[in-house]
């Protein structure tokens, strides 16, 4: 479902370079903050991994059913920064490694504007290979999320993804 939120996944003017890279992992989060299944889909290879926490999803329908099926049941806020990319070539630029940290807020869908709501926030380190689809977006290829540390109540969010069925 696309949000009011979220800006298209082509910007104009084009990004170039680094920005190019990043945009990759602004428009997973802001996906994940806005429930925009197809700005993430813009972040991501079809046969692309999402491994959060040691559990990898491998290809779009797995990441769907599983990883955003998780995600999008809560309402979320992502914050980006420390964002570093490391381009494979200097001439052909077509492949990228990208490190960021991200702090993430969790609540209950629809209840983090009610006062004394439970949540949970974390903070993770995000480690992404990435290439440029033939759409010119770069995509990842693979996203590894690495949670740091967290505080709050675990049960705002589901902790074992295999509970999450389609």
């Amino acid at each position: 479902m696309e949000s009011p939120f979220s800006l298209p996944a082509v910007l104009h003017p084009a990004l170039t370079g680094r920005d190019a890279v990043v945009d990759a992992l602004y428009r997973c989060v802001m996906a994940f903050d806005t429930n925009d299944a197809a700005l993430f889909d813009s972040s991501f290879m079809q046969d692309g991994v999402f491994d959060v926490n040691g559990r990898a999803m491998e290809g779009l329908p797995e990441i769907h059913a599983t990883g955003l099926a998780l995600i999008f049941r809560v309402d979320t806020t992502h914050m980006a920064t420390n964002v570093r990319v490391h381009m494979r070539t200097a001439t052909e630029e077509h492949e990228a490694s990208l490190t960021a940290t991200v702090l993430s807020q969790h609540f209950a869908k629809g209840k983090g504007m009610e006062p004394g709501q439970a949540n949970l926030m974390a903070g993770s380190l995000y480690r992404a290979e990435l290439a440029r689809d033939t759409d010119g977006l770069w995509k990842f290829k693979h996203l590894q999320i690495k949670s740091t540390w967290a505080e709050g109540d675990w049960s705002v969010v589901v902790e074992d993804f295999n509970e999450v069925e389609k």
